[in-house]
């Protein structure tokens, strides 16, 4: 289960008063022993002039221990490519003032970054209420300064490779995934959106084997609607997980998913290995199985 207190939910306003008792954006930040590294890196960037001049902007602040998430060695190499650590930050910022209510209380709102990524937010009102900016939770919101707003969110934003057929190809494990999807006719649909792919990686078709992978191979339709049952509608990341069961693009049975307290996702009794693979057009997680949808589970195991 997914806890996000958003004060502003409950009609609580933070930090309002007046412009000029505030700091700009910069100033504001350093306020703030928790986004310490944040305030670094904008320097280090050169976009401090910006940013404290510019504006009015909204910027997605990730803290110190979202950046720690990245490791050293991608640090110090961010540190040591400007014009790249700018791009990242920049993913970061929007122009104009967007308040949590009622600016981004919006599931599928896509927001211009100043690096010209979309930012995707998603509201998820089934699992706590989590908000969530290309996945990213939104842990402290509506900070305010003289030329914006600031909301801390927990991760650092990395802009998406491409749709959900290019972020697949980009991994490098899913090449039995993308072929079947040719051979199912649904590689068109897997570049529409905004979707959601439950991703069967080449090690979860061999578990399959290969006599039944060859024989879904040489039956599309069949092929077409296993497929599908890993396609749910709307960008669902984890965060927006909750404990219950969910249409997919197979009409005829629903996914099973369980949150765990601490974060696991399960589906159809398969843990998600890596999660929330941003795509263009939604949202990609890992599997290591095939899942089969349990009103075509006897006519697969009599390929």
């Amino acid at each position: 289960m997914n806890y996000l207190f958003i004060f502003p939910l409950l009609g609580l306003a933070l930090g309002q008063g007046s412009p000029t008792s505030m700091g700009n954006l910069v100033e504001t930040l350093k306020t703030s022993t928790l986004q310490s590294t944040l305030v670094d890196l904008i320097d280090a960037a050169g976009l401090t002039e910006v940013l404290s001049q510019g504006g009015p902007f909204t910027i997605f602040a990730p803290d110190n221990h979202a950046f720690s998430l990245l490791g050293n060695t991608t640090l110090n190499s961010l540190k040591a490519d400007t014009a790249k650590l700018a791009d990242i930050l920049k993913y970061h910022v929007v122009s104009g003032l967007y308040h949590v209510k009622p600016d981004l209380l919006v599931n599928e709102l896509m927001l211009d970054s100043l690096k010209g990524d979309k930012l995707r937010v998603n509201y998820y009102y089934a699992a706590q209420h989590a908000l969530t900016v290309e996945g990213a939770r939104i842990t402290y919101p509506d900070k305010m300064a003289s030329n914006g707003i600031i909301h801390r969110i927990e991760k650092v934003l990395l802009p998406p490779v491409g749709n959900i057929v290019e972020v697949l190809s980009a991994d490098g494990s899913f090449g039995t995934l993308l072929a079947a999807a040719k051979a199912a006719g649904l590689v068109e649909a897997l570049g529409d959106g905004p979707i959601t792919l439950m991703a069967p990686t080449d090690d979860a078709f061999n578990r399959l084997g290969n006599d039944t992978v060859a024989k879904l191979l040489q039956n599309p339709t069949l092929l077409a609607n296993v497929l599908k049952y890993h396609i749910v509608h709307g960008t669902l990341y984890s965060r927006g997980m909750h404990t219950g069961t969910f249409h997919t693009l197979e009409e005829a049975d629903r996914l099973r998913i369980y949150e765990s307290f601490f974060g696991t996702v399960v589906v159809d009794g398969h843990r998600v290995t890596k999660p929330d693979m941003s795509a263009t057009n939604g949202v990609v997680h890992k599997l290591d199985y095939v899942l089969i949808p349990s009103s075509l589970a006897t006519q697969i195991k009599n390929l």
